[in-house]
This record gives C-alpha cells, structure tokens and sequence, in this order.
C-alpha cells in the first residue's frame, strides 16, 4: 500500500512547478530521448489519471468537505512528521550532517512540544522541514538515473528513483506500525497511507487539477517536470526559482525545500 503514495506524492510535487516550466523548461527532445518506452509509459499514465479521476479525487473531495481545516491541517503535519526520519537518514548519508541535526532537532522538538507532531513549532523555531529522499541520495553518490518510466499506481519514477523509494521504506515508521510478534499485516500502516494520499491529494487539489486535466499534453508535461525537478535537486539546486515547494505535504506554507 505505501508503493500507492508514490504518484500523487510526485503529481502534487509537479503540479505547481509545471506552471513554470512553460517559461522555463529545456528542449523537449532532450526528455524525449529519455523516454524509450513513452508508447508503454503513456498507457501507465492513462490507467493513473483514470484512477485519480474515478476515485482518488471524488475522496479528496469528500474528504475535504467533512473534515474542518484545523483538522486537516493537524493531520497534514502528523503524517509530515512521520517521514522525518527518511529524510534525517537521507542527509547523513548524503553527509550532510548539519541538516541531518536540524531534522533531529525538528523530530525531538515537534515531538515533544508539538503534539506528537500534530503541530510544527519547529518551523516557528528556525527547523522547517527539509525533505530529501533515497534517489536524491543515489543521484549524489553518481548513480544514473536509467530511463524514464511510469508505473501503474506509482507514476513517474526512473530505475533510481525507484530503487530509492524502496530503501526508503525501511526508513519510514508508516512500514513497521501495526506489526507486532509475526504479524505480516501491517493493520495501522495501511490506514495511515490511504489517509496520507487523500490529504496530499486534497491540499494540491487545483494545482493536481490544472496539471492532469488543463494542460495540453499532461504526460509531456510530467515527463518534462519530473526529470528537470529530480536533476535540480540532485544538484541542490532550486528547481522552482522560488516558487512553493509542494511536494512536500506542507506545501500552502513552506518554502522550498533544500536539500
């Protein structure tokens, strides 16, 4: 079930870049030359915006509509705070110790003071949150990307950033909640994960909108947004000229994210 969050984590993330990308995006041929499998990749991407069309939206709709906004936005910062220890992993191993400290510091202090990370005094004490991942890790460490790829309920993704995901699973609270003894279902994971696609969906919903429904050509542009974001990031650049970061779950208020 946690494979599930993968593509409207990267949808949303790419929602609100795209609307830059139109001033600011290389030569198409170039991502295009990075696509050897586009007619298969294309069939994926139908079968993904088919499934948020006929069900991932109508329960972000409903979603939205009967929970109030304090709720939601305390549920946004709890499932926030549960991915702080992947990235805290991520920028030790990428060795960046300080920003792997300040992610300790903002763990302990929202765990503490904050509710069990239901509120984010650390943003308030100079510790927003600074996402990173395990394909951002590889991508530092030298390893190609491969060619692009869209998986059925995943979405876009290349060989390493899919290889990063899965390593960091064994990062993340959500895989081991619910195991006890030999238990094989993980009973609160999978609760937890529907819940966190449904908020990431609900909180970009006009920007996921704009972007698999509005724009001419929703997989070209994906494609485009997706391999220049992931180059900037791995080169600890801003991929969005300032624009908000959300593909991180706190996006309606953060900055970009550093990495």
């Amino acid at each position: 079930m946690k494979f599930v969050l993968f593509s409207v984590k990267m949808i949303s993330g790419l929602a609100l870049t795209a609307l830059a990308a139109c001033a600011s995006a290389g030569p198409e041929a170039g991502f295009a030359a990075q696509d050897p499998y586009e007619d298969t990749n294309r069939v994926f991407h139908d079968i993904n915006v088919g499934i948020d069309r006929a069900v991932l939206r109508p329960v972000a709709q409903g979603y939205d509509f009967v929970t109030p906004a304090t709720f939601q936005h305390m549920i946004g910062n709890g499932l926030s705070h549960l991915d702080l220890p992947v990235d805290m992993a991520n920028h030790f191993l990428q060795g960046e110790a300080m920003a792997g400290l300040r992610t300790l510091g903002r763990l302990t202090l929202n765990t503490v003071l904050g509710m069990g990370g239901l509120l984010d005094p650390a943003t308030e004490f100079g510790l927003p949150r600074e996402q990173t991942d395990f394909g951002i890790t590889l991508g530092r460490w030298g390893a190609g990307q491969g060619a692009y790829l869209v998986i059925p309920l995943i979405g876009p993704s290349t060989p390493r950033d899919l290889a990063g995901f899965v390593v960091d699973l064994a990062f993340s609270p959500q895989t081991y909640f619910g195991i006890t003894g030999s238990d094989t279902v993980n009973v609160l994971s999978i609760p937890l994960n529907v819940v966190e696609r449904v908020d990431t969906r609900n909180r970009n919903a006009d920007l996921i909108d704009e972007l698999l429904y509005e724009s001419a050509d929703s997989y070209v542009t994906l494609r485009s947004v997706y391999l220049q974001r992931r180059a900037a990031q791995i080169a600890g650049e801003d991929a969005t000229e300032a624009l908000p970061d959300i593909f991180d779950e706190e996006a309606e208020e953060a900055a970009p994210a550093t990495n």
